[in-house]
């Protein structure tokens, strides 16, 4: 421990910043995009706002289509490269999504492992609740932790208090306060979310769990001279229950994975052959002679039907790519909310720019730092020297 200011360091410097529900309307639409829409909703929002780019685009900086289909192959080529694009994507995720399903295909022992260690990490929980068995649906399932995690921040501040340290009484208070607004701000999200739907995963999200450890953790090495042994357990009790939410978080994640692939696939194949279909008989009846040459008017800007049907069959064409994209930025955002692995902090808006640690607090001692490869000799260095090659 360092001396100075690092003793009298606020917890406040520890928890993370403002995490209240965005107020922008821009950032509302943000979110609406990359994680709270439903994907074929946002697919057609993508969609409109593209028609609706190409649209203006014809009618402020028009092209000469006419003249374009009579002397040039531009538009075929470009639409046969759309119809081949639509054709192999379609191949390409139905094949990830076979690989992501093999996992599944497994033998009668890996399936009674699995059930086992599922049945095991429900039996962490089941021993600080008052129920015999722990419930069965994802959301009541993390909403039952969100309950234990509250109970056991509370009672870090109780024992906090029944202690002879003001500032862990002050800490431990502030702490627990957090807690209960994250666990609260959780748990609404959860309210009434049914399995499959994103807000299970969303509650997860939400919570960030990782401060929590550290601070538990920091807890008792700050404070650990003067806790009793009850009192130690009670902070590892919280920060076992933590590991546990970060356990059924991930779990949730790759079923959320697996669920959306299989989503994604079995979407994928019920625009993609609509699209095919449409794009070879635009391909075919595209024809400068099908279209009069007038002007329909959008007071005060005027297209020709020409380049009103190129531009909404062009759009249609689009749809395939912009499934797989609607889809694409939800599982990226997520795989990037989820970044932060047990007490390590790695989302930017987490603001933990002040840690209880500093260069003056890290002092290095004469131990070897043990190895995965130390046997039982207690990890011991050796005199022996390695034994000669035979050669």
């Amino acid at each position: 421990m360092g001396d100075g200011d690092t003793e009298r360091r606020s917890l406040d410097s520890l928890i993370p910043g403002d995490r209240e529900p965005p107020s922008s309307p821009f950032t509302r639409v943000r979110l609406w995009i990359l994680l709270r829409g439903r994907r074929m909703w946002v697919a057609a929002a993508l969609l409109a706002s593209v028609f609706g780019v190409l649209l203006l685009t014809s009618i402020v900086r028009p092209l000469d289509l006419q003249q374009l289909l009579q002397n040039t192959n531009t538009v075929q080529t470009l639409f046969s490269a759309l119809l081949s694009g639509s054709i192999l994507l379609v191949s390409i995720v139905v094949s990830i999504n076979s690989i992501v399903l093999s996992e599944e295909i497994t033998d009668i022992e890996s399936q009674r492992e699995r059930i086992d260690a599922s049945i095991r990490y429900r039996g962490q929980i089941e021993e600080f609740i008052e129920s015999d068995v722990s419930p069965a649906r994802p959301a009541e399932f993390l909403r039952t932790i969100l309950k234990v995690i509250d109970k056991q921040a509370n009672d870090i501040q109780r024992i906090a208090h029944e202690g002879d340290s003001e500032e862990f009484a002050e800490e431990a208070k502030t702490f627990s306060e957090e807690v209960t607004k994250e666990a609260e701000r959780a748990g609404d999200t959860l309210s009434g979310a049914k399995f499959g739907s994103f807000k299970v995963l969303l509650a997860g999200l939400d919570y960030d769990y990782s401060w929590q450890i550290h601070v538990a953790r920091r807890f008792k090495r700050k404070y650990g001279h003067c806790l009793s042994d009850d009192q130690q357990e009670t902070i590892d009790n919280l920060v076992e229950t933590l590991k546990v939410f970060a356990t059924g978080r991930e779990y949730f994640k790759s079923l959320y994975y697996k669920r959306e692939f299989s989503r994604l696939s079995a979407r994928l194949l019920y625009v993609s052959l609509p699209t095919i279909v449409y794009i070879s008989y635009v391909m075919l009846v595209l024809d400068t002679s099908l279209f009069p040459e007038i002007w329909l008017l959008f007071s005060p800007f005027r297209i020709r039907p020409l380049a009103l049907f190129t531009t909404f069959s062009y759009t249609i064409a689009l749809a395939p790519y912009v499934v797989l994209t609607s889809y694409v930025l939800r599982a990226m955002t997520v795989t990037l909310q989820t970044l932060a692995s047990g007490p390590f902090v790695l989302r930017q808006s987490d603001e933990l720019d002040e840690f209880d640690w500093n260069d003056d607090d890290i002092q290095v001692i004469g131990h070897r730092v043990p190895s995965s490869d130390d046997g039982e000799g207690g990890g011991q260095p050796t005199d022996e020297k390695p034994a000669a090659d035979d050669d």
